[in-house]
């Protein structure tokens, strides 16, 4: 189940302020090689070396003009569940619908124990994971001559990336118009309480053999409702699951790795995830599914990330202009108001049939994309009437 730790923000506010300033003084230096000669990919897949970090990636091509959409997996797995395996039914994944709809689409999965990595990496942070995902992104970009435009579906614990991810495409010149949460969790410390005990593998990686069965129970509900097994368990467990480095736990239990240790470190793991940077995140729109096994989810996602959502229209849109300003029209300040009020209304939030992978089979998939483009516009409209508002202040 969710909880809000809610005396998680006061303390650190002065933290805030130092992770501020620090983050212009951040290394933004980004490399990316390919891996050759690698063992055991899928068709289409190919394993870079990014930032000094082994990548397994799949890059499917749309139109030049399009966004480049960026799947994120969540804990415990690798971006194969968003895009499918050899013998499998493309139609079940959503690699498959955002390529009807003329999207390029990038799988980028972060290192696990799985056994397609060559070895592990323990001490791989949040602030790392986001700099690999904008320099993959930036390599796909460069290499297949798109626009740079790029929108993040994160699903799960992939939501820790939100403002890393931000950061980091903003530095390798990327145009990160969208966070699209997909039943994911913002980047906030300690925010869920772990089902059961995350302890150290041998390899340093983070293992939770509880999870797995959870897994197991949402896919064979998914199975379910699209009437047909989309990937088989044995496959699931062995081709997409592995452990994990144990910074990206940090939204259950907010710790480093240290020689060889786990190290609970709260302070870290709120600049790691860059909780507190809510005028450096991109804008927010989420999806969830309808089920009660993802219960925490489909209660809590509008929530948990409405503070982003509001934050990113008022520092990045309204403060800047009311700051050298109040002289602002009647209309055009109760216009402002509505379009406030109506980004918190639930305007930008959706909710697709299924569990907690709503979004994998080909039901689900499909909506999920459907949803994805609303919410795109809804956002875009949203922005352009809020501009609109305050495009006379002053008197200008």
């Amino acid at each position: 189940m969710t909880r809000i730790n809610a005396l998680i923000w006061t303390p650190f506010l002065p933290l805030f302020l130092i992770l501020m300033s620090s983050c212009a003084h951040a290394d933004t230096r980004q490399s990316v090689e390919t891996v050759s000669n690698r063992n055991g990919l899928y068709p289409g897949e190919e394993m870079l070396e990014t930032n000094g970090f082994e990548t397994l990636t799949y890059f499917k091509e749309g139109q030049p003009d399009k966004p480049l959409v960026i799947f994120v997996p969540g804990g415990f797995h690798l971006a194969r569940v968003a895009y499918g395996y050899p013998g499998g039914n493309e139609t079940d994944f959503l690699a498959y619908w955002l390529a009807q709809r003329g999207y390029s689409f990038l799988g980028a999965s972060y290192p696990t124990g799985n056994k397609v990595y060559s070895k592990a990496y323990p001490a791989f942070s949040i602030r790392d994971w986001g700099k690999q995902v904008a320099a993959t992104a930036k390599h796909y970009v460069d290499e297949r001559g798109l626009s740079g435009k790029v929108i993040v579906l994160g699903w799960s614990a992939g939501g820790q990336i939100a403002q890393s991810v931000y950061e980091a495409s903003k530095d390798a010149g990327l145009d990160m118009s969208l966070y699209v949460s997909l039943a994911s969790t913002p980047p906030v410390p300690l925010l869920v309480a772990a089902p059961g005990a995350i302890s150290k593998a041998e390899s340093g990686l983070s293992k939770a053999p509880q999870f797995y069965e959870l897994f197991k129970r949402y896919v064979v509900a998914q199975d379910e409702l699209n009437g047909h097994q989309i990937i088989p368990w044995k496959t699931f467990e062995s081709d997409i699951l592995g452990d994990i480095p144990v910074a990206l736990n940090a939204i259950m239990i907010a710790s480093r790795y240290e020689d060889g240790k786990f190290v609970e470190d709260l302070e870290w793991s709120m600049a790691d995830t860059g909780a507190l940077k809510v005028a450096d995140f991109p804008f927010v729109v989420t999806i969830s599914g309808n089920k009660v096994l993802d219960n925490d989810h489909a209660l809590t996602d509008r929530g948990n990330w409405g503070i982003y959502q509001i934050q990113h229209l008022y520092r990045n849109m309204v403060l800047p202009v009311l700051s050298k300003s109040e002289d602002i029209a009647p209309e055009d300040w109760q216009n402002l108001m509505d379009q406030m009020s109506y980004a918190t209304s639930g305007a930008l939030n959706a909710r697709v049939p299924g569990n907690h992978f709503f979004w994998y089979g080909a039901v689900g998939a499909r909506e999920t994309v459907e949803q994805m483009d609303m919410l795109i516009q809804r956002a875009a409209n949203l922005q352009s009437s809020i501009a609109a508002s305050l495009a006379h202040v002053g008197g200008s």
